[in-house]
């Protein structure tokens, strides 16, 4: 049996419903923004994810390990969908709409302070500058906000990581720790700085950009067209 949950734009007649709210994330499960959808990794992506992290510039376009064989690629893949199934992390790949081509992939571990999650991506080469890159890591926040209530996201960035930091504070992101300050756990200065983003000021960006027709905040994200998808 097959049921589908959907969140219709708001120029159709039933919009105003709100995403369907999970306690765990379901396996075949899809987040749509205006130009990416998120969806589980599966052994499709091994290739894929091989393919990105032999780029020549790929160790500039993350702030996730990548695999160093296709083997390990293989393992990374199924490790992924074990701790979905455990609702530990959620690896998700990330591909654009209209042409299906891989952007990467967003990953979403839980923290063990409750309700918090941190946030790590990897993004192809081909899109580590553009705006799919920003939907991407956008479109992540999105879905832990309005279908696993998360309440807040953490990031790690590298202060060399520019294109990154933009991206963080373009999506509401703040600075909480910065690279160099003293880790309290190991009293040695942090390699990377810990931004911060919380669904109280998600959800304000959210009602301030539906009263702004120019607001830089994405459409999408307080339109409602957003769609789930669970087979049972």
């Amino acid at each position: 049996m097959k049921k589908v949950i959907i969140a219709m734009d708001a120029k159709h007649s039933f919009a105003r419903s709100q995403p369907r709210r999970y306690a765990q994330l379901p396996r075949y499960f899809r987040w749509f923004s205006n130009q990416c959808v998120l969806r589980q990794l599966d052994e499709s992506d091994v290739a894929r994810i091989w393919e990105a992290a032999t780029h020549p510039a790929f160790a500039s376009c993350g702030t996730l390990r990548i695999p160093a064989g296709e083997d390990e690629v293989g393992d990374f893949v199924q490790k992924a969908q074990a701790d979905w199934q455990r609702g530990t992390r959620y690896t998700m790949a990330v591909s654009r709409k209209q042409t299906q081509e891989f952007i990467g992939w967003v990953e979403l571990r839980a923290s063990d302070r409750r309700g918090a999650w941190v946030l790590g991506w990897f993004i192809h080469p081909n899109f580590v500058t553009g705006s799919l890159a920003q939907e991407a890591t956008t479109a992540a926040a999105d879905l832990m906000f309005n279908a696993l209530e998360a309440t807040t996201l953490f990031a790690n960035c590298s202060r060399q990581q520019k294109h990154f930091e933009q991206m963080l504070n373009n999506a509401g992101f703040i600075e909480l720790v910065p690279a160099g300050s003293l880790d309290h756990l190991t009293g040695r200065p942090r390699a990377l700085s810990l931004f911060e983003l919380g669904r109280v000021d998600w959800q304000a960006m959210q009602a301030r950009a539906q009263g702004e027709a120019d607001s830089t905040f994405p459409s999408w994200a307080h339109s409602g067209a957003r769609l789930a998808l669970e087979l049972i």
